[in-house]
């Protein structure tokens, strides 16, 4: 039989305590509403939470943990990391404890359901009360309401948007029945803020560049990758910065199924100027509010003049891309193909068209107060100074008012790091430790040899 002591990661010696607070970490990490129904990665986290649940039930109580101690001790149990089994075959009534009875999940649950308000009791998020019947109960407060609802400094009382309502307004439920009724991401989000309070780097935070860093150039991130950021995210917090907008990154990095904000705990579109944490959206800012339309038109106009008298191999369409916090200018154009992107750049390196045109456009507007950032294959951005990647930094700066966790170690990974590509300004950043990377294989290694993954 399996070890069920490696399943939680606690010695045989261990505690009550600490057999609990084991629960509460492997419980959270693995827990199936942390990822989305039709989510690939479902399944695999059901039969994790199950094993996870089904070794607590039988540690946690002392004559079962007796039974258990003594089938150890006779040599029952073996020390591999296996499946805690599902029904008794051998010596060892592993029935006896329940394991594969019709009841099994629903015991999960409600053996979950008391760690959890535990936890959001210790969080401030519930609070104990006396109902009409006389028992006790952990309702919601009003501050798990705000985090919900994403709206701090709500009034307790006030309604978290109509998709809470009915849930919001149903009397005496307690806190994990009104969160088993929550849309799953915000389920998920609620996991997520508990977990992340439980990371061994707490810390800690790993902000990557997505281009040729988690991801081949315009192309998707592969399963490999996905899967070790997960097992990152289980030591610490991360992120993605880049400049394009999130409907990009979302093709990047997410699936149909997926929403590329649940992968992250936070998500940097456009260098940070629109932001999520654990997918909520955080404060946003417009270039062309800052820069005005005048001035901008004028930008606009001389880029499109110049780019129609270069000589170039190909031209193809949309040369100048507006965003929320910046503009992206290309001269071949952002339709060139992945054949055409890698002819333009190797074309770009021997003729400098990129750099040459970032040239004229710091001469002719140096009053403007504007950066220039060359990155990828076929392009650069344009921005307000000041609004380069680290931007995103005043983000994870503000976590400490709003969770307590201080960020003091940040790693950054990108591979444009060299004085005017666009991942300089964060990598050379005094508040970053900067990891120069040549491609997403290169991330992985070095991710690795890191964080020993």
């Amino acid at each position: 039989m399996a070890n069920i002591d490696k399943v939680l990661g606690v010695s045989p010696k261990a505690t009550q305590q600490e057999i609990r607070n084991a629960y509460k970490r492997e419980s959270l990490k693995s827990h199936p509403d942390r990822v989305p129904v039709d989510s690939p990665e479902r399944a695999a986290r059901t039969r994790k939470f199950q094993e996870i649940s089904d070794a607590y039930y039988t540690l946690s109580d002392v004559s079962r943990r007796r039974e258990y101690d003594a089938m150890r001790m006779a040599g029952g149990v073996e020390e591999e990391e296996e499946e805690v089994p599902r029904g008794g075959a051998g010596g060892f009534p592993w029935s006896a404890f329940g394991f594969g009875t019709a009841d099994s999940e629903q015991r999960a649950s409600e053996q979950f359901g008391s760690v959890f308000e535990e936890m959001l009791r210790e969080e401030g998020l519930a609070s104990e009360g006396t109902d009409s019947d006389g028992q006790t109960r952990s309702h919601p407060t009003s501050r798990f309401w705000s985090v919900v609802a994403n709206a701090p400094g709500a009034l307790a009382g006030a309604v978290a948007g109509n998709r809470l309502g009915a849930v919001r307004d149903a009397k005496g439920k307690s806190v994990y029945d009104v969160f088993l009724q929550l849309p799953q991401t915000d389920r998920a989000r609620l996991l997520s803020e508990l977990a992340a309070k439980d990371r061994p780097l707490k810390g800690t935070i790993c902000l990557f560049d997505v281009d040729k860093t988690l991801t081949p150039a315009r192309a998707n991130v592969t399963p490999e990758m996905l899967t070790l950021l997960s097992q990152l995210r289980h030591k610490c917090a991360i992120g993605f910065v880049g400049g394009s907008n999130l409907p990009k990154q979302q093709e990047q990095l997410g699936r149909n199924t997926t929403d590329v904000t649940t992968l992250f705990d936070f998500c940097f579109a456009e260098n940070g100027l629109t932001a999520f944490r654990l997918g909520k959206p955080l404060v946003s800012n417009s270039f062309i509010q800052w820069l005005g339309e005048e001035k901008y038109q004028k930008l606009v106009n001389f880029l499109l003049k110049y780019i129609a008298n270069l000589e170039i191999p190909k031209k193809r369409g949309t040369f100048v891309e507006f965003r929320n916090g910046m503009i992206n200018v290309s001269p071949i154009g952002r339709n060139a193909s992945t054949e055409e992107r890698k002819e333009f750049e190797a074309y770009d390196k021997i003729h400098n068209i990129r750099r040459d045109l970032v040239d004229a456009l710091r001469k002719e507007f140096s009053d403007y107060g504007l950066s220039y950032s060359i990155g990828g294959e076929i392009s650069f951005d344009v921005f307000p100074t000041g609004w380069d990647k680290t931007y995103c930094l005043q983000h994870v700066e503000a976590e400490k008012d709003i969770t307590g966790i201080d960020y003091k170690t940040i790693h950054f990974f990108g591979d444009k790091t060299f004085p005017g590509g666009n991942d300089y300004e964060i990598y050379s950043d005094p508040r970053t430790i900067g990891h120069s990377v040549e491609d997403p294989d290169d991330t992985m290694r070095q991710l690795r040899e890191l964080f020993q993954l």
